[in-house]
């Protein structure tokens, strides 16, 4: 028992680590790890990682609030579309293919991932960025809950708070600062995680005391990380995210899309 303690408790500081590093979501971890060498249902294994979600990212936002780096009211109608979308989402996973949706996300993540990694955040070079033209249609409310309802799609369908694609919205159409983006996506992964709980919850979904343990390493990890993040140069945190984004997609590939063909 205690050796299993131990192996919850690393897999937690990793998982906070990347979700204060990036803003994104540690299920992306937790969740291919649980479902391929440990004996747990599916259903619970996406609740529990998204109890472990909620209390990192509630840390990690913490972190990021006291520096100055979360902007909600820019954003107030990303969540309402977030929040509808969530529950849209948990309806729609038995109908889409999940490893066909995980194949683009993938494709996509490793082209934004290199992208970063290799621009970093110089100030000539904004390839980054959606079209002004194009940003400016999707700046407002109508358009800002469009992009809600995607991040939150993409939270009911993956079991995940939808960290990653926040931050490629909040960076690439919003046109936020790194950190804001980080800081501002924790924000709503624990909004739309804490929707998803609640789902799993009233179902019987969720191992407490797992996602606790777990749930609790995370926030330590995200709390070291995430005043890591808020301290270093942002042209190095660039590339450290666009790394992760990589990590992130080889990951799905190997452990969820390959196994399932």
């Amino acid at each position: 028992m205690d050796y299993f303690l131990i192996i919850y408790i690393i897999i937690g500081i990793i998982v906070g680590a990347i979700t204060g590093l990036t803003g994104a979501s540690g299920v992306l971890i937790l969740i291919p790890i649980f479902t391929t060498f440990f004996n747990i249902p599916l259903p619970i294994v996406l609740g529990t990682s998204l109890l472990v979600d909620v209390i990192a990212s509630g840390t990690v936002s913490y972190s990021y609030y006291r520096a100055k780096n979360i902007n909600i009211k820019e954003i107030l109608w990303i969540i309402v579309g977030a929040l509808i979308g969530a529950q849209i989402g948990s309806y729609l996973v038995v109908e889409i293919s999940r490893s066909f949706i995980l194949f683009i996300l993938a494709i996509c993540m490793v082209l934004f991932g290199f992208k970063m990694f290799k621009t970093g955040l110089s100030k000539n070079n904004n390839s980054l960025f959606i079209p002004e033209r194009i940003s400016i249609y999707l700046k407002n409310p109508i358009g800002m809950i469009i992009m809600g309802l995607i991040i939150g799609l993409a939270t009911g369908i993956f079991g995940a708070g939808g960290g990653l694609s926040v931050f490629i919205i909040l960076y690439s159409v919003l046109r936020f600062d790194i950190k804001k983006s980080i800081g501002t996506s924790s924000f709503v992964m624990l909004l739309t995680a804490l929707s998803g709980v609640m789902g799993y919850a009233e179902n019987r979904n969720i191992d407490f005391r797992l996602g606790i343990i777990i749930g609790i390493s995370a926030a330590v990890g995200g709390i070291i990380s995430s005043i890591f993040a808020n301290k270093i140069n942002e042209k190095i945190l660039a590339r450290i995210i666009g790394g992760f984004f990589i990590f992130f997609a080889l990951v799905m590939v190997f452990l969820k899309i390959i196994p399932e063909f």
